[in-house]
């Protein structure tokens, strides 16, 4: 088990056991990447702060009903998920009876929008755990080649290796990334 989710397993531990400190760190470990994560479901961003806020204090609050986990960020990121879901779905509740039909067909594309979000999220959340599995040296050849655009040549001048290694070491990190992908989605789908 990784370093970070060691932790974060401990203080979801001690969250369970009413300790208000373990939560504030665990807001604090999480917050950045669950609002990024909120975004994807709404551009509204008190929407999503409100969610957030409401699954920490739902945590506290049931502290002792939480289950055991080994994937907080995951446990965390579906509760998310499904509190900015009630949100928009009580808002469309309270919208009045009175507004054209056109409406019911701007809802079916809103939750279409909706389910092609949470495929994309699921798969880019598989992507992220994925990367996290590659060595430093991995991630950073895969980012100077496809987010920076570098060829191995220059590849090899920043990270002081061989031309020959740079491709490699690239070679090998894609290759790890669709074995996992592949099983992810084998497995999944």
């Amino acid at each position: 088990m990784k370093q970070n989710q060691h932790k974060s397993v401990q203080l979801w531990a001690k969250l369970q056991q009413g300790d208000l400190d373990a939560l504030g760190k665990l807001y604090d470990a999480f917050s950045d990447d669950l609002f990024t994560y909120g975004m994807q479901f709404t551009p509204d961003k008190a929407v999503v702060m409100d969610g957030i806020h409401d699954v920490f204090l739902n945590l506290y609050k049931y502290r002792k009903n939480l289950a055991k986990t080994d994937a907080v960020d995951y446990y965390l990121m579906r509760s998310l998920k499904n509190t900015i879901l009630k949100k928009c779905q009580s808002q469309l509740r309270e919208v009045p009876s009175e507004i054209p039909q056109t409406l019911a067909h701007c809802q079916a594309s809103v939750e279409q929008g909706l389910i092609e979000n949470e495929i994309k999220n699921e798969r880019s959340y598989k992507l992220t755990r994925a990367m996290s599995s590659l060595s430093k040296k991995q991630r950073k050849s895969l980012f100077l080649r496809f987010t920076e655009n570098h060829s191995y040549e220059e590849i090899a001048e920043i990270m002081q290796i061989s031309v020959a290694s740079s491709r490699t070491t690239i070679y090998r990190a894609i290759k790890s990334l669709r074995k996992q992908m592949h099983l992810f989605f084998t497995f999944f789908l």
